[in-house]
């Protein structure tokens, strides 16, 4: 099967409800990389008008939400005879699911690992108003570990959440409002069941996704319904610390008022909890596989340190997988996310710059150097209202800034007050240092940044 003279199906890897998922390869490229076709094929026709809406929907979800490197891509959504289909990143690992069945219950390291890792894409999700609705070991994928050069050891693939099909747009209208009921049997929360998702709906989710990893007893069994209560912890092959279990107990709240309204609440607590490996455990790992407990203590500052270091040495790739595992450890550790940040740019990932630059100036909205570098970004990308106001920001934190005043006047010009932007002119000139030679190079840098 070839799909739009480019996509060539392989091998068929699985099949659902709504159709079926194939190995492709692009051959529009030398390197022929692999991708993912979804034909839209629904089993049931009496269902097929709502399955092709959550199709499409898919499609939408993964166009706006797969600048996170954890999210797959969108690589093209078409229609081709009578079929929908829909090319998507080819994520090279297991799902969870998998890697259960290949290696047993997860200990309490790997449960706080996995919620390190899919707490921030999860925020990510919700901040651009998406729930996800069907959150389950199935539709978390790790991907491959990556190797490092020269004996640098192997670093831990990340989490990857697909399957945005049941998903749904929050809007205020929709809020509380009954509708459709989506999601899978067992993990689904009680509010999911009469049609009301919100966001913390994907938090229960997760909570169910943890006690079956660390029991592999179905959903169902883990809930006693006479008592109305969840009994997992009968069915744990290990023990786990009371701060972590008391931190699932409330993912896990049947009754919503009592369960995490945010991803937000869940990482604060998540950081005040122990983390259970002994320095013998951490020294049995290869290459640095999971951080050491020292590592932990130190809120992942040896790894921004060995990024800065590989950054210095060009070593790009590997730089970010410093930073990522920094960011893994302490996910508000703005300089890590500013450092990722400055290597994307670098490489022209500039999507993700901006998602790692964004990021930085939430957690630490003083940071004028992210808000500096955001308006640069918006700027080449011709979003000059946005690009203004972080330039805008980045002045109020720190004022003498030539080369900042400078952007800031071009891209009021752009959005076409003149007079504006000739006051912003003149106060880059009056913020100028005295050396013409120091002058000349300010300007020399401010004009290479724009045209990069």
């Amino acid at each position: 099967m070839l799909l739009g003279d480019r996509y060539r199906a392989i091998k068929p890897i699985g099949q659902g409800g709504f159709g079926k998922t194939f190995l492709a390869v692009d051959e529009h490229k030398p390197s022929l990389p692999r991708c993912v076709i979804k034909q839209f094929f629904p089993q049931n026709s009496a269902n097929a008008k709502k399955a092709a809406e959550l199709f499409g929907r898919e499609a939408i979800r993964l166009d706006e939400l797969g600048q996170h490197p954890q999210i797959p891509e969108l690589m093209a959504h078409f229609q081709q005879g009578e079929q929908q289909y829909l090319v998507q990143e080819f994520i090279d690992g297991q799902n969870l699911e998998q890697e259960l069945v290949a290696n047993g219950t997860f200990t309490e390291n790997q449960i706080q690992e996995l919620l390190w890792d899919l707490l921030p894409v999860l925020e990510f999700v919700h901040e651009r108003q998406v729930i996800h609705r069907d959150i389950k070991p199935e539709n978390i994928i790790r991907r491959n570990s990556i190797t490092l050069p020269d004996g640098g050891g192997e670093i831990k693939g990340q989490l990857v959440l697909v399957d945005f099909g049941a998903s749904k747009v929050i809007t205020e209208s929709s809020l509380g409002k009954t509708g459709t009921t989506i999601g899978s049997a067992g993990y689904v929360a009680p509010e999911q069941l009469a049609g009301k998702a919100l966001p913390a709906s994907d938090l229960y989710n997760l909570g169910v996704t943890c006690i079956y990893l660390l029991t592999q007893v179905a959903p169902f069994e883990l809930f006693d319904v006479v008592e109305g209560k969840w009994i997992w912890r009968e069915y744990l092959q290990s023990n786990i610390s009371e701060d972590l279990g008391i931190i699932i107990d409330r993912l896990l709240a049947p009754n919503i008022n009592q369960r995490y309204q945010s991803v937000g609440e869940v990482l604060t607590e998540l950081e005040s909890v122990k983390y259970q490996k002994s320095f013998a455990g951490s020294g049995s790992q290869t290459g640095g596989n999971n951080p050491s407990l020292l590592t932990k203590m130190l809120g992942g500052i040896p790894q921004v340190i060995k990024g800065r270091i590989m950054q210095e040495f060009g070593k790009t790739e590997e730089a970010i997988a410093a930073y990522d595992r920094a960011i893994k450890i302490r996910p508000h550790n703005y300089d890590a996310w500013y450092k990722k940040a400055e290597v994307c740019y670098q490489l022209k990932r500039y999507e993700e710059a901006i998602f790692c630059y964004e990021k930085t100036v939430k957690l630490q909205p003083n940071h004028w150097q992210g808000w500096r570098s955001l308006g640069v970004l918006f700027y080449q990308f011709n979003r000059y209202e946005k690009s203004v106001e972080s330039y805008f920001k980045s002045l109020d934190i720190q004022s003498e800034q030539p080369m900042v005043w400078l952007w800031l006047s071009l891209a009021i010009k752009k959005s076409g007050d003149e007079q504006k932007a000739q006051m912003c002119l003149q106060k880059a000139k009056q913020c100028l240092p005295n050396s013409p030679v120091e002058t000349a190079e300010v300007l020399w840098r401010a004009w290479e940044k724009l045209i990069q």
